[in-house]
């Protein structure tokens, strides 16, 4: 009788260890962005393992990284924005956007072009500014908002003379030791150097567009999977609008806002669309219509893929745009 229940004993210790195994931790690339604070929240207070899934934040510093580790298949999927998942769809990486993070508002900047201290006294707006250098990096999200922008302001696309500067850091000093004129950039990097004497000569508060989202890759768009992480970001995203100071310490803890920013920076907010699940919307066929036209414009991409291939079909009681 011993015998037996010992080794019964021993069955059901080896098939939770079995079940534990097989219990696949999900490693989410992320970036150190302002609303990649979503993410942190949803796993450090448990909000996706209270759901069943086990999830690993993994941060990465460009996106060029998180994008050769997604090829790889090292991450089960990745914040980013709509340009790298058509772009890494297309090389091989299948994946499909989940939710979006941020969308331009008119209460909420998240890009700006900022003008050098040196010269914000004498470029006053964008009028002032042709002929002038801007650093910047093509076949990105600010190449793309770039054009947007001269698209909004009836600008033509040689008002400004861009300078290829990969690296935001780089980007960054230049603006302020005045080796580059201006600088298209993201929160909370804008309010940054605000604080340190640029001026903002544009910024997207006058656009309708999906600007960062979160993407799995084909083998976990399942709805056991798509929907309880959607729940989980959901929660997250109500915690922060609830509470935003309490989370702005987290976002300098995890090197997604500079000190030298945090008393300055308009708290990310994920309540401002009206979206039945109070997340920012996803993006549309019209969103991924113009940017997949601009990609194509520029050799980025060969083909045009379906908008049902790319955004994931929307549950429980979520509109599909």
């Amino acid at each position: 009788m011993r015998r037996c229940f010992t080794a019964l004993a021993i069955f059901f210790v080896f098939m939770l260890s079995a079940g534990a195994v097989r219990a696949e931790t999900l490693k989410i690339g992320s970036l150190p962005a302002a609303d990649s604070v979503i993410l942190h929240v949803a796993a450090d207070e448990g909000l996706f393992a209270a759901r069943g899934l086990e999830v690993e934040i993994v941060s990465f510093q460009s996106a060029l990284e998180l994008g050769a580790a997604m090829r790889a298949g090292e991450l089960a999927g990745h914040f980013g924005d709509l340009l790298n998942v058509l772009m890494q769809n297309e090389r091989g990486a299948r994946q499909a956007v989940i939710a979006t993070t941020t969308h331009s508002s008119p209460e909420q900047r998240c890009f700006a072009l900022a003008v050098s201290p040196k010269r914000a006294g004498e470029l006053k707006g964008l009028a002032d500014m042709k002929g002038t250098d801007t650093a910047m990096s093509g076949s990105t999200i600010i190449d793309y908002l770039l054009w947007r922008m001269s698209g909004q302001e009836k600008l033509p696309e040689s008002w400004l003379n861009m300078r290829e500067v990969r690296q935001i850091p780089v980007r960054l000093q230049m603006l302020l030791g005045g080796m580059t004129d201006s600088a298209l950039l993201p929160e909370p990097l804008a309010t940054m150097v605000e604080t340190r004497g640029a001026r903002t000569v544009w910024d997207d508060t006058g656009l309708d567009e999906p600007l960062a989202v979160i993407a799995l890759r084909a083998g976990y768009l399942k709805l056991e999977v798509v929907e309880p992480f959607r729940a989980a970001l959901r929660e997250a995203a109500r915690r922060i609008d609830a509470d935003p100071e309490k989370y702005r310490a987290l976002m300098v803890e995890k090197g997604l806002l500079p000190k030298a920013a945090a008393a300055s920076y308009k708290m990310v907010r994920f309540d401002l669309f009206g979206t039945p699940d109070g997340m920012p919307p996803l993006p549309t066929r019209e969103d991924m219509e113009r940017v997949e036209g601009w990609m194509m414009s520029r050799g980025m991409l060969k083909s045009s893929p379906a908008y049902e291939e790319i955004i994931f079909p929307m549950q429980s009681g979520d509109e599909r745009p």
